[in-house]
């Protein structure tokens, strides 16, 4: 079975749903509200496991995870290096979803913050055949420990930097796939915001950065993939769907790529079922309760266009 070990995030996500996203110093009431588990350790975790991969999750939580530890426990999420944090409450995301689907989200980050390097197992990512995935809702420190520790056991190394901060060369250098979504990209580049596929395309195929292959997210168009050493970049158009909650997409995206890469899959291909991935992703309400499982994303269905 294929193996991947996820260093990230876990919170509780509180998720209401409106009409229009509320303006500064404007009260909207909500249509509904739904309590779930989140956090992008958490979300990539349960996103590679419903795809069949085998699954450690390395994080913090509060005592109060109980039900969160139930719920990554029926996704089949192994927790043993899920530690809880004696003075700390789990992670806590305010999501609010309007009706086109977009969202604003504010983070509590609560146990996350004390997972230390110290944390982390001495395993991480042993052999080329098992995959690191890491994401930024965690101390840089530890990020850079994680990453660097895998390289040095053999694991292929998948980062997502998100939210978007800077990354130390020597980290990036030991990264086999970045994984950005365009603003994260332009951070990391030091350059202004930049919007569209053409521009996107300019900008990756510009960029100078030390890591291996880089796969830049597009939301709904699709993605962008320039792997070293060969010219241009390759565009991978994601299918029309009728998105309800793009909460949780860009997770899906890196949880389905984890797991294609650890079955072997090369990486255009990986990247094009991570696509369809998150593209079934956003017709459902929810960041984890919208994830495709293995089936749904073999066969054909509402995502294809």
């Amino acid at each position: 079975m294929p193996s991947i070990t996820v260093v990230g995030s876990v919170n509780r996500d509180l998720v209401l749903t409106v009409e229009d996203l509320p303006r500064p110093g404007e009260t909207v009431l909500a249509r509904g509200f739904v309590e779930g588990v989140g956090g992008k350790g958490a979300n990539q975790a349960v996103a590679a496991a419903r795809l069949g991969s085998q699954v450690r999750l390395v994080a913090r939580v509060g005592a109060d995870a109980a039900p969160i530890r139930r719920v990554l426990a029926a996704e089949g999420v192994d927790l043993d290096a899920v530690l809880t944090a004696p003075d700390a409450a789990t992670g806590i995301a305010s999501v609010v979803v309007d009706r086109a689907g977009e969202n604003t989200i504010v983070v509590n980050p609560g146990a996350n913050a004390v997972l230390s390097v110290e944390d982390l197992p001495q395993w991480l990512a042993r052999t080329p055949g098992e995959v690191l995935l890491v994401q930024h809702e965690v101390a840089a420190e530890v990020v850079a420990a994680a990453v660097l520790r895998a390289r040095e056991q053999g694991g292929t190394v998948v980062l997502n930097p998100a939210p978007a901060r800077p990354v130390a060369p020597e980290v990036l250098a030991a990264v086999d796939v970045l994984v950005p979504n365009l603003g994260e990209l332009a951070a990391l580049l030091g350059t202004g915001p930049v919007s569209g596929l053409p521009a996107a395309r300019e900008l990756l195929e510009r960029a100078a950065l030390p890591c291996g292959a880089v796969v830049v997210t597009l939301g709904a168009d699709g993605a962008l993939i320039k792997r070293p050493g060969r010219p241009g970049s390759v565009h991978l158009p994601a299918p029309v769907v009728d998105a309800v909650d793009t909460v949780g997409a860009g997770d899906t995206f890196c949880g389905a790529l984890a797991d294609a890469l650890a079955r072997g899959a090369d990486l255009p291909a990986a990247a094009a079922r991570a696509v369809r991935a998150a593209s079934l992703a956003v017709t459902g309400l929810g960041a984890q309760s919208s994830m495709p499982r293995a089936a749904q994303l073999d066969s054909p269905g509402p995502a294809a266009s």
